[in-house]
């Protein structure tokens, strides 16, 4: 009798917590809001630039327009505005009718595009007439909501902003972004990582990315978590502008944006030592990067095709930034290096305007002439 008892209990228990866990969808009307609901930054950033360069007209910041978006609908932003993309094949817009992303029944997870939410517990300070003071609609909900990209074999995407819910004229509901970036991202990992446990990694993922033969082509790299840690250990933190969505981003996600399009397949050299990947960035292909792998030194050297830094736009064939976290100058990299970049730019049919250079210091050099004589 104990023993059924024990089961019971058990039983009970268990399922309470598989309930406990599954998160709550947004319910309005008596039906649920999908994540179809929920506009996102896309890890290419490339729906966003779409909307600043429609919307913004003055000089406005990146992210003070993103954290304040709620402030310009029924002004720079006309409500239900929709547009076709710049690479002609989506149509975007901020505005998501209810009627065609709910559902009768409650889901918060899009398993075909590996997309989720959940409601955060957190009641906004901010009220809708503060968020968003140039609708005249109806505010009917304001939730805090993390929207999670899942990737295979790769650590999820978290983005947590503010959405309202609105009733216009014609009694259509929609739904809006208000204010992005709303709260600090949490952290999957508390502890911080030693300096030997990141070289420990390190290393093990130079064994992995030479031994590996499950993945042939640079996407499927970028979707895995041990080539991404790969490069963020073995790149510099350094942040710029490259032109590779808004703002300063650290060389380690520049080079994630243009390796992020149309891939080549993995090239292997002289018995595996040398690892190649290169791709181009999704809607902008002449934006490209290459990422060159020494298994046997234990290097990372990498080569990002851009047409802006800074401030600056380039003209005709766009400039080449070359890093690497090994060497302090251009001249410590290896013959093969050179050798891989020079048949990388006869096979792209391309060539640098200029060429620049950030090593181990974080300084940036110009070095045209000295990679032209290579």
């Amino acid at each position: 009798m104990s023993k059924i008892i024990s089961l019971i209990l058990f039983v009970f228990i268990h399922c309470s917590t598989s309930f406990a866990e599954e998160p709550a969808a947004w319910e309005i009307d008596d039906k649920y809001l999908t994540p179809k609901c929920f506009i996102y930054e896309w890890m290419s950033s490339d729906n966003f630039e779409e909307f600043f360069n429609r919307y913004v007209s003055e000089n406005k910041k990146w992210e003070d327009w993103w954290n304040n978006i709620g402030e310009y609908y029924g002004k720079q932003i006309p409500l239900e505005d929709s547009f076709e993309a710049s690479w002609g094949k989506d149509t975007l817009s901020l505005t998501r009718y209810l009627k065609d992303c709910t559902s009768p029944e409650p889901v918060t997870k899009d398993e075909v595009k590996l997309l989720s939410y959940s409601i955060v517990d957190v009641t906004p300070e901010e009220s809708c007439k503060s968020l968003a003071p140039n609708i005249i609609a109806k505010c009917l909900d304001l939730k805090v909501v993390n929207v999670v990209e899942s990737f295979p074999a790769m650590s999820s995407e978290v983005h947590t902003s503010i959405y309202g819910i609105f009733e216009l004229m014609g009694k259509n509901k929609i739904i809006l972004p208000l204010k992005m970036n709303y709260l600090v991202k949490k952290k999957t990992e508390t502890k911080v990582q030693t300096k030997a446990e990141i070289e420990k990694i390190s290393l093990s993922n130079f064994e992995w990315i030479k031994n590996q033969t499950k993945l042939s082509n640079t996407n499927q790299l970028i979707f895995e978590d041990r080539f991404l840690k790969l490069l963020e250990y073995n790149i510099s933190s350094q942040s710029l502008y490259l032109g590779l969505g808004k703002g300063k981003k650290t060389l380690f996600k520049n080079l994630r944006v243009v390796l992020g399009g149309p891939p080549d397949k993995i090239e292997y050299l002289s018995n595996r030592r040398y690892v190649v990947a290169n791709a181009c960035r999704g809607h902008s292909c002449p934006e490209k990067g290459l990422v060159f792998i020494d298994t046997g030194r234990k290097e990372v050297a990498g080569v990002i095709r851009h047409f802006f830094i800074h401030d600056l736009k380039m003209s005709g064939e766009g400039d080449f930034l070359i890093f690497s976290k090994n060497h302090k100058t251009l001249n410590g990299l290896s013959d093969m290096f050179f050798k891989v970049v020079k048949e990388w730019i006869k096979e792209k049919k391309i060539s640098p305007t200029k060429v620049r250079f950030i090593g181990s210091d974080g300084s940036i050099n110009d070095v045209t002439k000295k990679f032209l004589n290579k």
